[in-house]
């Protein structure tokens, strides 16, 4: 589906953003031991193996995505490690004389954080990590964990910053999801044959490579067929270029319909239509090919609402029962097209087979 397109896209393009600004978050909680000196420096020893532990705590959560973690895990991970570190946090503050009082604006740090933290997954993970982030020292307190913290003064500073922090998130996530969305649409346009909806010539010959050397890798067969419209250039002398159009886009509908999801189609010139059928030789493409113009030929095309139109195609065909090394596709492309020449000079509407 288009949402987990977008998920997966998501992730693979912000998983090093979130694996940089954490390892940032636990350099920034270790190097803030100078705050701690700055307020009591008589305790700043005692102090600083806490501020080692919870950087360490923060960077489980980078370490587990460079480390592979399975993906369904590392939202847990992502806010156990948030929430594990503002507990931490929070008895640090008991530490430093003047801690509880002073250390109330550094929660706000771990809102800061996990908007870009979060980022590779859904963005509920991270409003849901961000209401707990808040709760959870209220939770703490009551527990007995720091209980001379001022959690009227906390809540008045933290509970706007958590607004904030979603407000930026659901904006950072439509962002993100529009660029989605403009990036499918920007390779959509350039694979795909704006009047058809086939695949472009660019497209098709690209794809057809990958096809081509994945039958040479496993000795496949192969068949190439060429189609193009008999006496175009008359229909549109005679009933316009839109007329053309519609016949075009009727054609790539019905070869599109008589193909195999495996099999590749593409629009390879103005009225000429190329087919690659992976395992599939010559005489199999040769049925195909007599299919296809047998359906064409049969039906009737609605060009406009006093006009219907019957239309015939020319194939050429051509194909191996096993792609080696000496086997390119443009020497099949190229083969097929003979076919297709011949077909046209004995007289249009017929299928040639090359070998």
């Amino acid at each position: 589906s288009t949402e987990r397109e977008y998920l997966d896209q998501k992730f693979t393009d912000t998983r090093s953003m979130a694996v940089l600004v954490s390892f940032s978050a636990a350099f920034l909680a270790v190097s803030l031991w100078y705050w701690d000196w700055v307020l009591d420096p008589a305790n700043i020893m005692r102090a600083l193996p806490m501020r080692i532990t919870f950087g360490a705590v923060l960077a489980l959560y980078p370490i587990g995505i460079l480390s592979g973690v399975p993906r369904y895990l590392l939202p847990w991970l992502f806010c156990l490690t948030v929430l594990l570190t503002e507990a931490l946090f929070l008895y640090h503050l008991t530490m430093v004389e003047g801690g509880l009082v002073y250390g109330i604006a550094g929660f706000m740090y771990w809102f800061i954080f996990p908007v870009f933290m979060g980022l590779p997954f859904k963005v509920t993970v991270s409003i849901v990590c961000f209401f707990a982030i808040a709760i959870f020292p209220n939770i703490l307190v009551h527990l007995g964990v720091a209980s001379e913290f001022e959690l009227d003064k906390y809540n008045s500073l933290i509970w706007p910053t958590c607004l904030i922090a979603i407000f930026i998130s659901l904006m950072l996530d439509q962002l993100y999801r529009r660029i989605f969305m403009y990036r499918r649409t920007v390779e959509e346009i350039a694979r795909i044959d704006g009047l058809t909806g086939i695949a472009n010539r660019r497209y098709f010959m690209e794809s057809g490579e990958s096809i081509t050397e994945l039958c040479r890798r496993y000795g496949n067969a192969a068949s190439v067929l060429m189609f193009d419209i008999d006496h175009f250039k008359s229909i549109n002398d005679t009933y316009g270029h839109p007329a053309g159009d519609r016949i075009i886009c009727s054609i790539a509908g019905m070869l599109r319909d008589n193909l195999r999801k495996s099999d590749l189609l593409g629009r390879y010139g103005g009225e000429e239509f190329a087919v690659i059928l992976p395992e599939t030789d010559i005489n199999s493409a040769l049925r195909v090919a007599e299919k296809t113009r047998c359906l064409i030929e049969n039906s009737e095309i609605m060009i406009n609402e006093k006009t219907v139109l019957k239309v015939t195609v020319s194939a050429g065909v051509t194909g191996v029962g096993k792609v080696n090394e000496g086997i390119s596709l443009d020497e099949l492309l190229k083969k097929a097209d003979d076919g297709l020449y011949r077909a046209k000079q004995q007289g249009r509407n017929r299928v040639v087979g090359i070998r």
